[in-house]
């Protein structure tokens, strides 16, 4: 369904790897975190949930609907949230600089799902 080539704006492209980007970043994180002793791998449930939600978002993006820009939005915020929580919580210094810039990075996919080139692609002339 999605052509070779995806004519879209930059933004929308940009946005579209940092939701898939970010979720696999905190798969590896998770990744790294499994060789500690007594992990478990009920440790990769929200990560690959937000990787799994952010692929349905990009999904969504490229077959333009435009419902898509708000489950980004939800998206966006409740993984932000998460990330803001641990980058509070944690007490390994690594673990809080992965967590301030996967929250950054979804602080700046929320901007960009706001952007007007994303909102022209999804919605036309109605933006």
């Amino acid at each position: 369904m999605i052509p070779k080539s995806w004519k879209a704006p930059v933004e929308v492209k940009v946005t579209a790897a940092l939701l898939v980007g970010l979720g696999l970043a905190w798969v590896v994180e998770v990744v790294v975190l499994m060789l500690a002793p007594g992990a478990s791998l009920r440790s990769f449930l929200l990560p690959v949930t937000g990787l799994i939600l952010g692929g349905v978002v990009v999904t969504g993006l490229a077959l333009k609907m435009p419902t898509a820009r708000y489950g980004g939005f939800a998206v966006v915020v409740i993984f932000a949230l998460v990330h803001a929580l641990i980058l509070l919580a944690a007490e390994l210094v690594w673990i809080k600089l992965v967590s301030g810039v996967l929250f950054a990075g979804y602080v700046y996919t929320g901007v960009l799902l706001n952007s007007m080139p994303l909102r022209r692609y999804l919605l036309g002339a109605d933006a």
